[in-house]
């Protein structure tokens, strides 16, 4: 019996709420140089928001639904039963998913991925990070991207520290080394149930 070999995708998903907010942040020294009455915004690079846990929060179902929904108007019916697709984790803070479907059909997942501009009526952009071969490898993928975004420029972490030249309290601190160990966490029950 042959194995059925599987590719896994790791997708970062952009809410267009989520970029705006993070893009326009308030920058309070900059009120004495108004010129036309409107505050000057600086740009932020929020990486992991620390939304609080409302029903309204995109889940991996809303995910699947949405991406199931463009495979089907893509490639019809026979094209979505065929690329046998989940979502296999999605964390809507780091705002990574990583999708499982087979080695034959991934690039139609990957192109519909392109596609994807709505999750329940929200706007999105899905951006590919990585394309594994096994869960291993795709979950080393997905910590490696959360560390990246963690470690690029800890000052600068709208969603959890504040505005630039903050300094990390023992609290936010806790915080963050939470969050993370919950998305570890997470990242490692990816293996089970292939």
């Amino acid at each position: 019996m042959v194995r059925q070999k599987n590719r896994w995708i790791l997708v970062q998903l952009d809410f267009e709420s989520e970029v705006l907010s993070r893009c326009f942040v308030e920058n309070p020294s900059s009120n004495s140089n108004n010129t036309n009455g409107t505050k000057k915004r600086k740009l932020g690079s929020g990486i992991i928001s620390e939304s609080s846990s409302n029903p309204n929060e995109i889940s991996g179902k809303d995910v699947y639904l949405a991406l199931n929904e463009i495979l089907t108007q893509s490639f019809g019916l026979v094209g979505a039963a065929t690329t046998e697709v989940q979502v296999r984790l999605y964390d809507p803070k780091a705002r990574l998913a990583i999708i499982k479907t087979s080695r034959e059909k991934y690039s139609l997942v990957r192109s519909c991925l392109t596609f994807l501009s709505q999750i329940r009526q929200e706007r999105v952009i899905a951006t590919t990070i990585a394309v594994s071969g096994s869960a291993r490898t795709a979950r080393n993928a997905a910590w490696k991207e959360v560390r990246k975004r963690f470690f690029f420029d800890r000052d600068d972490v709208v969603g959890m520290v504040g505005y630039e030249g903050e300094k990390w309290s023992k609290k936010s601190k806790a915080a963050v080394e939470k969050r993370l160990l919950e998305l570890e966490d997470r990242l490692e029950k990816i293996d089970s149930g292939c």
